[in-house]
C-alpha cells in the first residue's frame, strides 16, 4: 500500500470512529467490535516498513504512536501499536539526526511532542533520538493547512490546532 493509500485508509477509519454514537464505554466496545485497533495497529506497521527511507512514512508513525498514548481510545479507535514497529521508526530517526538530515517539520513535531515526555520513556536507550526529543526548542509553527491535506491523522490534528 502507498503512503497516499495509507492516508485515505487513516481517513475512512477516523470516519467510522467518528460515527460511533452511545457512551464511551459503548463506543469502545463497538471500535473493538469493528476491529478499528487492529487496522490502525497494522497502518502503523506500514508506516514503519517505509520509514527506511521515508521520513513522511517516519513522521506519520511517530505522530500514530504518541496519538495513541495521548488521547483515549473512544476518540481514536487506536489502542495499542506494535512497540517493534514503533522501534523501527525511532531507530530510523537516529538514522537521520546521525546524517543530519532531519527537517524543520520533523523538528518541532519532536519539540511538541517534548510535552509528552513520559509517553517517549521506553526510548530513553535511544539516546540521540531522546536528546532530540527533550532538547527540541522549535516553536510550532503557523499550520499550513494545504500541506496537511491528506496526511492522515497526523495532518488532521495539525490542521486541528489552528
Amino acid at each position: 500500500m502507498s503512503i497516499q493509500k495509507l492516508a485515505e485508509k487513516e481517513h475512512q477509519l477516523h470516519l467510522i470512529v467518528t460515527s460511533l454514537k452511545g457512551t464511551i464505554k459503548e463506543k469502545e466496545a463497538q471500535i473493538f467490535k469493528l476491529k478499528l485497533p487492529e487496522e490502525f495497529k497494522k497502518l502503523h506497521f506500514e508506516y514503519a516498513e517505509f520509514s527506511n527511507d521515508n521520513i513522511e512514512a517516519i513522521k506519520r508513525g511517530l505522530f500514530l504512536y504518541w496519538f495513541s498514548l495521548s488521547e483515549p481510545m473512544f476518540l481514536t479507535g487506536i489502542f495499542e501499536i506494535d512497540k517493534v514497529a514503533n522501534e523501527k521508526i525511532i531507530k530510523n530517526i537516529e538514522k537521520i539526526i546521525d546524517t543530519d538530515k532531519i527537517d524543520y517539520e520533523l523538528s518541532w513535531m519532536l519539540s511538541y511532542y517534548k510535552e509528552w515526555d513520559w509517553i517517549f520513556e521506553n526510548y530513553k536507550s535511544y539516546k540521540k533520538f531522546y536528546t532530540a526529543l527533550l532538547s527540541s526548542n522549535v516553536s510550532l509553527p503557523k499550520i499550513n493547512k494545504e500541506l496537511m491535506l491528506n496526511r492522515g491523522l497526523m495532518g488532521n490534528y495539525w490542521n486541528s490546532l489552528d
